[in-house]
């Protein structure tokens, strides 16, 4: 049987499988064994009738052909005769393997974990869109868990527009994770580390609580935003490190949902449209259908009355999944209904990176 072996070593554990399964019901006399009709055409699938008698031709290890008749040849080179086992001598049974299906894996059916960034001006004149943005985050957030079914996983993050003096030791710079708010109109509270030990919430949160207090980041602002900024370093982790303030934060295989809430137009922050969207996108294994952004801002009809965010617009505008709406409409429920239809569109149809 060694050379028989042999020539499976090199099959999958299906033929292997197959192989021995072959035989067992050659030696109970269920199926015959050798021929040289491989029965695909006549036998049905999977291991067909063999048949012991015949007569064929090998090679030798001189590379001279011979003639034999009797059992079935095998495929390597031996003294024993045509099909024979070098070890036994005796013949080795060929089994009609018949056509093996490929192996299929079953593709992931959505996403299953969510990570939210909220990028929040908290320059001087946003407080009636943070009061706005916490009212409705309730229903905007129980709608996605409703909507998203297959997702049992969540991290919501807040950043600022700026270096946020407030916030605890270690989370002072740009893009570090609201724990601790301060200043005027914020939540003044120190709202983590959250349930799950780290500087975001997660699914073990009380969510609509913890959210009220980090949203809250007041308007003690710098009025020089970088809004995008802050949104590019928190995806690339830029203090993602271990012991950092954004450790552990956003999964590589989650849906990426980043909302960004401003009354004014980006010109302070590094780089253009185009960069932020590459940068954001490298972030997140090259897969830009993977991320939905929601920006409230002020659009470019000029609707609301400050600078036009026209830069964050173009970036909001690059992705498949990007969605804009004024930052001063009363209430921002039907906003968020909309994007929570595109949220699910996206989860539904996420790829899994790698």
């Amino acid at each position: 049987m060694t050379r028989a072996i042999r020539k499976l070593a090199g099959g999958t554990a299906a033929r292997l499988a197959a192989y021995s399964l072959g035989l067992t019901l050659c030696s109970l006399g269920v199926a015959a064994c050798g021929g040289e009709d491989d029965g695909r055409g006549s036998s049905g699938p999977g291991i067909g009738s063999v048949s012991q008698s015949g007569t064929g031709t090998t090679a030798g290890s001189g590379g001279n052909s011979t003639q034999g008749s009797g059992p079935t040849p095998g495929t390597g080179t031996g003294s024993s005769g045509p099909g024979a086992d070098s070890d036994t001598g005796s013949p080795i049974p060929n089994f009609d393997l018949g056509l093996q299906p490929d192996i299929f894996v079953e593709p992931q059916d959505g996403c299953t974990k969510v990570d939210f960034l909220f990028t929040i001006d908290n320059s001087g004149s946003m407080a009636g869109d943070q009061a706005n943005l916490v009212a409705n985050f309730p229903a905007f957030i129980n709608g996605i868990q409703q909507a998203l079914q297959t997702v049992d996983e969540y991290q919501v993050g807040v950043v600022t527009t700026d270096t946020y003096g407030p916030n605890i030791g270690g989370c002072n710079a740009l893009s570090s994770l609201v724990v601790n708010t301060g200043g005027s109109n914020s939540s003044n509270t120190q709202c983590g580390p959250y349930a799950d030990g780290f500087n975001f919430m997660t699914e073990a949160d009380d969510l609509a609580t913890s959210f009220t207090c980090a949203a809250q980041v007041g308007t003690s602002g710098s009025g020089a935003e970088r809004q995008m900024q802050a949104t590019v370093e928190a995806v690339q982790r830029v203090q993602g490190g271990v012991g950092q303030c954004n450790e552990a934060y956003l999964d590589e295989d989650s849906l990426l949902i980043i909302v960004i809430i401003t009354d004014e137009s980006d010109s302070d922050s590094n780089g253009n449209p185009q960069q932020w969207f590459d940068d954001v996108v490298a972030a997140r294994s090259g897969i830009e259908e993977n991320v939905v952004v929601v920006s409230l801002i002020n659009p470019g009809d000029n609707s609301c009355g400050s600078d036009t965010a026209d830069g964050i617009s173009a970036f909001t505008g690059m992705f498949t999944n990007g969605f804009e709406a004024p930052v001063c409409i009363a209430d921002y429920g039907p906003a968020f209904q909309q994007a929570i239809d595109l949220i699910e569109d996206a989860c539904n149809n996420f790829v899994p990176p790698g």
